[in-house]
């Protein structure tokens, strides 16, 4: 039995858990599939999920991503707000410290506890988690891709990690290499984010076209029979 565990919606309330969040979509669903995590919840990210699992569910439930589109400002501005500090981790060092510096103009009094690059092994994320947790940061935003970022923030609180952990797939190289945002403005309005990712990373042309339509079919049969079960946090 597969259990997913959703939020209907982005609250700030959630920054003051000690919790893992992540985010699917029917591409990133193949990683739970696969390997279910136990203790993460989800949001849904882009409007197929959602607006599928709304009708699942019988629950309204949002588009929730974490990328300039969404939640991520929310996220960063209250913690600048509150002085809450963050760890990010992924992307290359290059990109990464792109990042950072753009993160950094972006939000000046925020306190960036820590950063650390995607690129590491087994033994090495174990000494990446004791510094998270050495760091007293009390937000963790995690890149590694689906599958490995979120088994890394769990780790992340079973080594003591007492903040809140959110994963975030691609945001920190996408926002590294944008001169602005990532997505233009028409783009994100007339809800065409998958087509313009395709366009700038082509890479992502086989997980929209052949992941998608497969992994919502394997999820319809989940469903119907009775070996997937779904709830709704308030």
């Amino acid at each position: 039995m597969i259990r997913l565990e959703l939020v209907g919606q982005y609250s700030t309330k959630l920054l003051e858990a000690n919790q893992a969040y992540s985010f699917i979509n029917f591409a990133s669903i193949g990683s739970v599939f696969e390997q279910p995590p136990n203790t993460v919840t989800y949001f849904c990210d882009g409007m197929l999920m959602s607006t599928f699992m709304s009708r699942v569910t019988g629950r309204r439930i949002g588009r929730v991503s974490f990328d300039f589109t969404s939640i991520a400002d929310l996220v960063l501005r209250s913690a600048e707000q509150q002085g809450k500090r963050v760890y990010f981790v992924g992307a290359r060092q290059a990109e990464l410290e792109l990042f950072v510096s753009k993160i950094k103009a972006l939000y000046p009094r925020l306190t960036l506890a820590g950063y650390h690059n995607g690129y590491f092994n087994a033994s090495q994320a174990e000494g990446i988690q004791a510094d998270i947790c050495r760091s007293e940061a009390h937000i963790l935003i995690v890149g590694l891709g689906a599958g490995l970022q979120e088994q890394f923030e769990q780790d992340a609180l079973r080594a003591g990690f007492r903040g809140v952990a959110f994963t975030c797939g691609g945001f920190i190289r996408q926002e590294a290499l944008a001169t602005r945002n990532y997505y233009p403005a028409l783009i994100n309005r007339l809800h065409m984010r998958a087509f313009y990712r395709m366009y700038r990373e082509p890479h992502t042309i086989k997980r929209y076209l052949i992941d998608y339509p497969n992994n919502f079919v394997h999820l319809l049969a989940l469903i119907a029979s009775r070996k997937v079960a779904i709830s709704v946090e308030e």
